[in-house]
This record gives structure tokens, sequence and C-alpha cells, in this order.
């Protein structure tokens, strides 16, 4: 292209109104070629168009460009793109001091390697880049091109701190497949109004492109297994011990002893090890030897309580945590309940408090659904003293709880005194006197135990027919305890349903004042409704702020009383058909726990929902007594 330049000694002349162009030459585009073509008129020199060439490349500009300034005869014209200017390219730049060559990259002022404000060379000095229009398709071709796989960041306003030196680009739409900023569209070399408080900057993925991996480790485990599987070439030999079966398998202590899990299988330098179990945890023995070696398991239902026994007799503490992670994922799959009672009954053996109470609050949770299933009769009169002791035990009413109890002791044959105990803890005054009257003729439990139904009902009819003021002053009765407090019924008398797929995510209901019937010509209108959004709350009246939803409202219109209080509860029911968690209403709200617990800033339900949303909610009213109100003497 060196040929083709005029001799500036000769510039060309325009006539007026006439068009004239000239050969390449070296006009002041960003220290490039070019040629001009303007027109010369009246008014002076009007510029047409720019034909220029950056190094020996030809560049497609062809745009209108603006005169900034016309030099006397003999000198040329400076001339600015009035349209944004085809990509720079960086192929034949020329080159910097010690190798460094215009649209070369770098990363200034990070703590690593890969991060920092992005700093572009140019005409022997370093800039920065503004950060008007720059996004992550910029700063990917950045990354790709200091070496790293990808970018995780595009970052604006001198994240990494100010640079110094000139805005070098601006306004940068990167196509990115681009080696530079340079060959991106922009404004043009130093074309910025930007400040240094501008400065666009990058954090790129630690995973850099010059290291090509091979990475074979997935075949590990199952290389592993296939070694355990083979049984030969073992110097460990495992003796499996049952009541009534036997077991002998081998192992290889090398690859053991490099299981910290496994250190707890043999105590004693030896090659014989004995392994002590349950007759129904024999076949899982395989796969826990296997674990030990693939560092890989499959844990079901079936198999859960095996291996978290023999992860806890044996030490493998991931495993065995691991298994005490997924009691609550797992038991409300079986809907016999049987699962949960031989899990109770192991956490008893095992003196396990944490797993005795998942299994406990799943059972209180699901009453209702226990007393109908197979299994009922088989509960143990301990975990029935446990559940009936609870004041979050789901069920219809109380009169199905002591209805529910005569079949288990009928069904089990229970002794006098069992069934005395559990009769106790039924909280007789919160059943009407309509059913209190019938239990007479319809529980078989009243004949064989008549002297305590009778001393339970006369409480729950003076809990119906007197003031609580005279029965505090006469009786000494202590109201706030549990037998006169509501459980969490379910009837329609007490609760309201709601579904998040409703198309009207509302519902009004009313229930009685007060289970007491003092109270029976008296109820409370309340409304029950599912907030997905701050608009809906809007919509709704209730104030949320914007982490809230979703969430459930339930306010009430009718006025308040003084001596009653509620401790109201949402339940939110998975699948239809068991309870996964229980919120208590805060200001007439409740919030909504994660149904599966992942990738979520909210608290986890405590029994994962598995389909990942509740099918439905339901809210619970339980009115109270407030004996120490303002009211009381």
């Amino acid at each position: 292209m060196v040929g083709l330049q005029r001799d500036p000694a000769k510039p060309s002349v325009v006539a007026p109104g006439r068009t004239r162009c000239c050969q390449a030459r070296p006009w002041p585009l960003y220290g490039s070629y070019g040629c001009g073509c303007w027109s010369q008129g009246p008014k002076g020199v009007t510029p047409l168009r720019m034909d220029g060439w950056l190094g020996r490349t030809l560049l497609p500009l062809q745009k209108h460009v603006t005169l900034r300034s016309v030099g006397r005869p003999g000198h040329y014209p400076s001339w600015r793109p009035s349209a944004q200017p085809a990509p720079l390219l960086t192929s034949a730049l020329p080159r910097g001091p010690a190798g460094v060559k215009d649209g070369d990259m770098r990363l200034a002022g990070g703590e690593a390697d890969n991060e920092g404000r992005v700093e572009i060379f140019y005409s022997g000095q370093w800039g920065t880049v503004c950060d008007s229009l720059w996004d992550l398709t910029d700063a990917s071709v950045v990354c790709r091109a200091l070496g790293f796989r990808n970018v995780t960041k595009a970052l604006g306003g001198a994240a990494f701190g100010p640079g110094s030196g000139p805005i070098m680009l601006d306004e940068v739409e990167c196509e990115g497949t681009e080696l530079s900023l340079a060959d991106c569209r922009s404004l043009g070399w130093m074309q910025s109004d930007c400040g240094h408080n501008e400065d666009a900057s990058v954090i790129c993925t630690k995973e850099t492109r010059g290291v090509h991996t091979l990475d074979l480790s997935g075949e590990l485990p199952e290389a592993l297994e296939r070694i355990f599987e083979s049984q030969t070439g073992c110097d460990l030999f495992i003796r499996v011990k049952a009541k009534e079966d036997e077991l002998g398998l081998c192992a290889h202590k090398l690859i053991l002893s490099a299981n910290p899990e496994a250190h707890g299988l043999w105590k004693e330098p030896s090659s014989r090890v004995t392994m002590e179990v349950d007759a129904e945890c024999v076949p899982v023995v395989r796969d826990y030897i296997r674990y030990l070696y693939s560092r890989r398991v499959d844990v079901s239902l079936a198999s859960v309580q095996c291996f978290h026994q023999l992860a806890s007799a044996y030490g493998a503490q991931q495993l065995q945590s691991f298994c005490a992670h997924l009691f609550a994922v797992l038991i409300p799959q079986d809907r016999s309940f049987r699962a949960p009672l031989d899990l109770y009954a192991y956490a008893l053996a095992s003196r396990d408090p944490v797993l005795e109470e998942v299994c406990v609050q799943f059972l209180t949770w699901n009453f209702e659904a226990l007393t109908q299933a197979e299994a009922w009769p088989s509960v143990p009169a301990a975990l029935l003293h446990s559940l009936l002791a609870r004041s979050e035990l789901v069920v219809s009413s109380e009169l199905a709880l002591l209805a529910a109890l005569d079949v288990w002791s009928r069904e089990r044959g229970a002794s006098h005194g069992e069934v005395e105990g559990l009769v106790e803890k039924v909280r007789f005054p919160m059943m009407p006197p309509r059913d209190l009257f019938q239990l007479q003729f319809n529980l078989s439990l009243y004949r064989s135990h008549e002297a305590l139904f009778q001393r339970k009902t006369l409480q729950a009819l003076e809990f119906h027919t007197v003031p609580f003021q005279l029965l505090a002053q006469y009786r000494g009765l202590n109201l706030s305890g549990d037998a006169y407090r509501p459980r969490l019924y379910t009837s329609p008398r007490w609760s309201a349903n709601q579904t998040a797929s409703a198309y009207s995510p509302y519902e009004s209901f009313r229930t009685p004042k007060h289970p007491s019937f003092l109270f029976q010509d008296s109820s409370v209108s309340w409304s029950f409704v599912y907030l997905p959004t701050v608009q809906s709350c809007w919509n709704y009246g209730f104030s949320c702020s914007p982490d809230e939803p979703p969430l459930l409202g339930l306010s009430k219109t009718s006025s308040l009383d003084p001596t009653i209080g509620y401790e109201n509860k949402a339940l939110m029911l998975c699948e239809g058909s068991f309870v996964a968690d229980i919120a208590a209403f805060k200001d007439t709200k409740a919030l909504i726990p994660s149904a599966l617990g992942t990738n979520s800033s909210r608290s986890a339900a405590f029994f994962p929902c598995p389909a990942g949303f509740f099918s439905s909610f339901q809210a619970v009213i339980r009115p109270f007594y407030l004996t120490n109100s303002s009211s009381v003497d």
C-alpha cells in the first residue's frame, strides 16, 4: 500500500461544485492510511466518504465523515467518523516496547490473576476501557485472550479501582469471537468522554486454556468396585455374623487403608475381621464394603437403617451423616407407616435422639393418616404417650382421636393400665357437650373405664358451662394448660384449605370464637389467602417485604375479645398425602418454606416434598383463654 501513497507536496485540488477522491495516502486516520472524498462548494469543503487501511489491511469503512479541520493548501484535513467505525483489526497493529503490540490486554488491580480492571495497549501506552455497554460478551473476549476458559462477571464502576492514562475504548460491542477488544465495534481509539470512575473490569474463571487435562478419574470407582467383586488377591478376610445367618467376604487392605471411612473396620493388625450385624442387614454388608472401595453408594428407604447402623458401628462418619440426613427425606415415602415405626424403634435402641425426634415429628403431623393405616395397632404405647402429649398433633377432632384410641386398645389387647394412661392424655374439654354425651354409647372403652370417663367428662362440662374466671377462682384450674388448649384440628369447624394453583387463591370461612360452649352463638370470620408476589400482598391488604413471598395470609374481621388469644398455624401439604411442615401465623402472615430446600435462601421444609412444591395449604384456628388478660381479676 505504500506505493499507492500520494506525495504530500502535491495535494488534490477540487474545483468548486466538483467531487474529487484522492488516491491512497497517509491521512491522519488513527495513524494509518486512508483515502478521502469531498466536494468543494461555495461554503468550503464538504466531506462525503472515506476509505481506509489499517496497517496493510483494508478497512471497509466507506462511511460519511465530518471534517474536523481544514488546513491551508499543502496540508491535509483531519477526519473523524460520524458513524460508528468498523472493528479495529489487531493482526497488523504496530508493536510497542518489549514486544507489546497495540490491542494487547491485561488485568490490573485485582487480588488474583483472573480478575481486575481491563487495560489495553495502544500507541505506546496502556489505557482503560469505559463501562458503557460493557457486558459478559465483551468480557469473555478479554478472558479468553488472556488464556482463561471463560468469564464469570463483567463489572463496571471501577470495581477494582480507577486506572490511569487515557480511556482507550468506549461503547465496546463484541460478538464474542474476537481476539481482542480492538477487534470489536466501538467509538474508536481514545474517543471517549468517560472518567476513570467508569473503568470496566472482569472476573474470569480460574481454569486456563493453556492446560489440557485427560481426566479418567470418573472410571476409578467402578474399577475399584470390580476389584472387590472379583474376591481375588485379598489379604483381609471378613466374617459377617448374624443370629441365624453368616457371610464370608474378602478385601484388600491397601485399598481400604486409603479411605478414612474404612479405618474402623479393623482396629488391630490382622488378616481376619468379624462383623456382627442384625439379620436384616446381612444383605447390605456387601454394599457397605463396596462403598469403602468406591466411596459411592445408593441408599433407599429399605436400606437406610442398615447403612446407618453399619456406619455408626464401624466409624464411617460421612456415610452416617448422609443417612441421618436422608431419614427426613425417605420416611414420608412409606404410606404404610411401617418404616417410620421401625426407624423409631431403631432410634430408641441406638439411643439416637435426633432420629427419634424426626420419627415422632412425622407421626405427630400425620397422626390422622397413621390412625387409618394397617400399622396403627402396632404403635407402641410409649410412642402413643409421646404423641398425645403434643399440641401440634394433627387430627380432625379430639373425638376422632379418642375413637382411634378405642380401636388401638381393642386390636392390640392393651392392658388396663396402658389404656388409662393414654385416656388421661385425651383433651376432653376440646369435645363439645354433644360428643361427650355420646361417648357412653359409642365407645367400648367407656364400659371398662367408666369412672375415668365420668371424671374427665365432668371436667369438660365445667369448662363448657362455667366462666373461666370462676373456674380459676374456685377450682384453681390452670386454663392455660394443655388440657384446655386445642390441637391442630383439621375438620371444617376449625380449618380451611387453599391451593397455590387455585384460580382465586382466597378463602373466607367462619369458626367458633372459642371451643367452650359458652361461645356457641359467637363466631369469627376469617380470610385465608395465598400470596405469591408483593403485588398480591398489596391487592389483599397485606404488607410484605420483597423477600417474603410466597407466603400465606390470614386475617379476621370480627372484633377482638381481650380474654381470647389465637395460636393459628399453617399446614404445608405435599402431594395431598402428608404434612411436610407447619408454620405459625405471625402478624397475620405465615412464611412458606422451600419445598425441597435446595438453591433457596428461605428455610427448608422439615420433610422435603419430592414434587418441588406444596400441593395445598391448610389454615388451622386455635383459640385459647388469655388468663393473664386485663379483664381477669
